[in-house]
């Protein structure tokens, strides 16, 4: 599949530079434009010359030794031209050919990226398989790998840093908006924020079953039902650290991978620092501040 060249105009070919569309690499020497343009150019010069010569000298035609070879002084300048033909053709013959090497080069590398790409995912897929300890899983393991791994087709494959940022990115506002669970007037709201990033955090990793379990109590906020595992809004913090800790696991995959401080923070965190709170009676919610908690945890380390 990927021996044909690719079907793109000339000048848009990837990979191709302008001297390559001279000297294409998928046409025949013969069939190549710049050397009939050479050819032609050798011989229309000769050619002038040699009117130039015969209509500015009185010659006689003489079809003995002595003619010839007196045709061949005469007529040096033109055969001169015509004699250069040959080295310039053998020149563009070896600079064709020197294109075709990088043209199969180039192709074999990417059939070798192509092969290895496909590989990388299966293993990929294995390696999920066999660390699917918890319920917490990766929905679309092809879709998280190229997001992982967006180098991964041209050979390299190492875990991405937008990837890193993006994450940092998630618990960073998670946490920012978990400050409003300290206060009993604004929980709620708080509460509702915390799920929609959450939820989008999840979704953005292609996570499910991230909740600490199925059960549990919903709230409703405005047009939204906020969701609250087993009533405690302890445990809507705990599902951070589920999805944090399957996408840390994920790109391990990557040995070289290291995770950065607050992805290893939010996994480590002691959650029994944070009260439990039955929100079946409202009024009995418990606030807290996971914000500061966490940074106190941060600070310490």
């Amino acid at each position: 599949m990927l021996s044909a060249p690719p079907n793109y105009p000339n000048k848009e070919r990837r990979g191709v530079t302008l001297k390559s569309n001279i000297f294409d690499p998928h046409k025949s020497f013969l069939s190549l434009k710049i050397l009939w343009f050479v050819v032609a150019t050798h011989f229309a010069v000769a050619a002038i010359f040699s009117i130039l010569i015969t209509y500015n000298s009185n010659l006689t035609p003489s079809y003995d030794y002595t003619g010839f070879n007196n045709a061949l002084n005469i007529f040096k300048i033109p055969l001169g031209i015509l004699a250069l033909i040959i080295p310039i053709v053998a020149l563009l013959a070896a600079n064709h050919r020197s294109e075709q090497t990088k043209e199969q080069m180039r192709l074999a590398s990417e059939n070798n990226n192509f092969s290895n790409f496909y590989k990388h995912t299966e293993e990929f897929e294995s390696y999920l398989s066999e660390h699917e300890e918890s319920k917490t899983k990766i929905s679309l393991p092809r879709k998280f790998h190229r997001l992982a791994f967006p180098g991964a087709k041209h050979g390299d494959f190492r875990v991405g840093e937008k990837i890193g940022l993006k994450i940092d990115e998630y618990i960073l506002d998670i946490i920012l908006a978990s400050a409003g669970l300290n206060d009993q007037k604004t929980w709620i709201e708080a509460a509702d924020k915390l799920d929609f990033l959450i939820q989008k955090y999840a979704q953005t990793f292609y996570i499910k079953s991230y909740y600490s379990s199925t059960s549990g109590n919903s709230i409703p906020v405005f047009e939204r039902t906020v969701f609250i595992p087993d009533g405690d809004v302890k445990n809507l913090i705990i599902s951070i650290k589920n999805i944090s800790e399957k996408i840390r696991d994920a790109l391990l995959f990557d040995e070289r991978y290291e995770p950065s401080e607050i992805l290893t923070k939010v996994i480590e965190f002691d959650y029994n620092k944070i009260p439990s709170s039955n929100i079946t009676n409202i009024s009995n919610y418990k606030p807290f501040d996971f914000q500061t908690l966490f940074l106190e945890k941060v600070t310490v380390i």
